[in-house]
């Protein structure tokens, strides 16, 4: 991988430019740029799933009137077939509005993501917002009364991320990282430590107080410098 050249793929939902500037702090001497939005064809449609407890060979034919949920990894491959063979060895992050999964044999059922890691990374700014769960007292109010789902949105507005809110930014920054970090790491982007960006947030509110922290814990900034001293040696 020729982690020289980093090539981003914005959404509408997101500032392109402050993701970018971002990731050029942390990687300086990565060449960084912003394509068009990734054009995708009808393929991405052999990725869609309709049922969530069924793996994708065993997935019954689509039906309209279900929730638009894409695989993840089948995603990936039809995503990388588009992208020229002169840059295959660059790194690619597509921010698209397609609701990305991945199916877990923990507990034989798909998952919303907000990342897949990879060649190319996607960055799903609908799992930005879908996948990590609300606060726990929004489902139990959901389940405890007849309020409507916008009802409850307001009652915990400030507790998640939502469609149009300006922290889609901010947390799609943290997933880029962690999408680089793929490869500085051998394959192991997160960390465990809830202040850093690298944290893999189950939770909205976790991934709120990732973005208000807004930074690296101290082994991935050193991580960080390491490779980068390396990259300047090339």
């Amino acid at each position: 991988m020729d982690f020289r050249f980093i090539h981003v793929y914005p959404d509408a939902s997101i500032d392109a430019k402050a993701v970018a500037k971002e990731i050029a702090k942390i990687f300086p001497g990565c060449k960084v740029d912003i394509r068009h939005s990734f054009k995708h064809n009808d393929r991405v449609q052999q990725a869609r799933i309709s049922d969530t407890k069924q793996p994708f060979e065993k997935q019954p034919e689509q039906s309209a009137d279900k929730l638009p949920l894409y695989d993840g990894f089948v995603l990936q491959r039809i995503f990388a077939g588009l992208i020229p063979a002169a840059e295959s060895d660059n790194v690619h992050i597509i921010f698209t509005g397609l609701l990305t999964c991945t199916f877990s044999e923990d507990d034989w059922r798909y998952h919303g993501r907000a990342v897949v890691c990879g060649t190319p990374s996607i960055i799903s700014t609908a799992g930005i917002v879908e996948a990590p769960a609300k606060p726990r007292e929004f489902y139990l109010a959901q389940l405890g009364s007849m309020a409507d789902v916008g009802s409850l949105k307001k009652k915990f507005a400030g507790r998640f991320i939502d469609y149009g809110d300006n922290r889609i930014t901010a947390a799609a920054t943290s997933y880029a990282l962690q999408a680089l970090f793929f490869f500085v790491t051998d394959g192991e982007p997160f960390c465990e430590d809830r202040n850093c960006r690298l944290y893999n947030a189950h939770w909205q509110e976790e991934l709120i107080h990732v973005i208000e922290k807004g930074a690296l814990c101290s082994r991935h900034r050193q991580m960080a410098n390491k490779f980068n001293k390396r990259s300047a040696k090339r």
